[in-house]
């Protein structure tokens, strides 16, 4: 009993009861002074009855009006009392009755308003005990405050579901990243345990491919950690140079360029302005200028660049690695695409870093695209747009992939 005093519909039941309680007794008590003050102020009988007769006396015409006056008036008075009186007693009858009337009402209107928000608990209830995210409420109805709650927590499902298969999506993916190099190294560390006449060059040989995949698996880790952040778009954008991107992107790898006796050529470093997250964007450049490094031939260049092209600002390096296939254009940008290092003549593609820059491309309104033959090293240029007006069919081809117009290769 005393939870059912506590709940929010006994209050709002309660509320209705005394708001409706009291705009009737303020009717009827309005009511009752009307028809108190018409009836003292305009009786019932307002004429005067009037009785002449002739005095053979005098000789005069005498009026006799008093006695028969009074008598209507009392009667008057007394037919006023009575009606008020009647008027008293079923007002407070009336409102006696419609004190139940007007609780029951009450409770019917609160359970009606309370009822969307019934339905909200109970999805919330059904979501807590089931962690089913795809239930909605779906409210149908007028577009008030309870749809405008209802939709609302409809959105927030959808953020956590989101939320959710995206740390799903990324455990997954540390799972799918991490079992092949840790089972490499275990495999590799097995071996040269379990060899008791193991020499110095064999150790360090193991020693060598274990360290190669623990580097590899930090670079997975680093993508991994970037594709996380990226997930949701990056909203503190900025006048950005894309000149300047080059330049600070191409200082952070020299070391990684002069371990593999790599020249840097910036072939058409202009400048190239654009509104976006700088950090994001170097976070791009740097995965493209990463491969390069890695995958081109010892002794050869790298061509870096940035410029502009109708409505579109571009980034862009090229190698002279083994270069990809041209049926595997389409695949290079999904997540863990990996091309076997055997066919390459050495370490192959894979993980995260085209799949990051391609996102970050797309969340500023742009697109990346590869320039690549068999052989023939990659050209991958990352385009933004300068403004509204910008059309990605100017830069990039029907396919979405390959640039109309190679912005470092230009026809080749």
């Amino acid at each position: 009993m005393s939870a059912l005093l506590r709940s929010v519909r006994f209050r709002l039941a309660l509320t209705y009861t005394v708001l409706v309680f009291g705009i009737a007794a303020a009717a009827l008590g309005v009511v009752y002074m009307a028809v108190s003050r018409s009836l003292v102020s305009e009786p019932v009988t307002a004429g005067t009855a009037f009785t002449s007769y002739l005095d053979p006396s005098t000789g005069e015409i005498v009026t006799v009006a008093r006695e028969i006056q009074l008598r209507f008036v009392t009667m008057e008075q007394v037919i006023d009392a009575r009606t008020l009186e009647e008027l008293r007693t079923i007002s407070l009858w009336a409102l006696v009755g419609l004190f139940p009337v007007s609780l029951a009402v009450g409770w019917f209107v609160a359970d009606r308003s309370l009822r969307p928000i019934g339905r909200v608990v109970a999805v919330a209830r059904d979501i807590g005990g089931a962690d089913d995210l795809s239930r909605r409420i779906d409210l149908e109805g007028p577009d008030d405050e309870l749809k405008e709650l209802a939709e609302t927590f409809d959105s927030m499902l959808d953020r956590i579901a989101e939320g959710v298969e995206a740390r799903r999506r990324i455990v997954q993916d540390i799972s799918h990243e991490l079992r092949n190099p840790l089972a490499v190294m275990a495999t590799t560390l097995d071996v040269a345990l379990g060899d008791p006449e193991a020499d110095a060059g064999s150790l360090r040989t193991a020693a060598e491919t274990v360290r190669r995949t623990v580097d590899r698996t930090a670079r997975s880790v680093d993508d991994l950690v970037a594709f996380a952040r990226d997930v949701t778009p990056a909203s503190s954008r900025s006048r950005t140079d894309l000149a300047e991107v080059v330049d600070e992107v191409v200082a952070e790898h020299t070391g990684a360029f002069a371990g593999a006796s790599v020249t840097v050529d910036p072939a058409a470093v202009s400048a190239a302005v654009v509104e976006a997250d700088r950090d994001a964007l170097k976070r791009a450049y740097a995965n493209l200028v990463g491969n390069a490094a890695r995958l081109t031939r010892p002794g050869s260049v790298v061509r870096v660049g940035s410029g502009t092209m109708g409505n579109w600002a571009w980034i862009a390096v090229d190698d002279d690695g083994p270069g990809i296939d041209p049926r595997d254009h389409e695949h290079v940008f999904r997540r863990f695409w990996s091309e076997d290092a055997s066919s390459l003549g050495g370490e192959g593609r894979s993980g995260l870093g085209l799949a990051i820059a391609r996102q970050i491309a797309e969340a500023h309104g742009g697109a990346v695209t590869v320039a690549s033959e068999r052989g023939a090293g990659a050209e991958f240029a990352l385009w933004l747009p300068l403004g509204p007006e910008a059309s990605a069919t100017e830069v990039v081809g029907e396919d979405g992939i390959h640039p109309v117009v190679s912005p470092l290769r230009g026809g080749r």
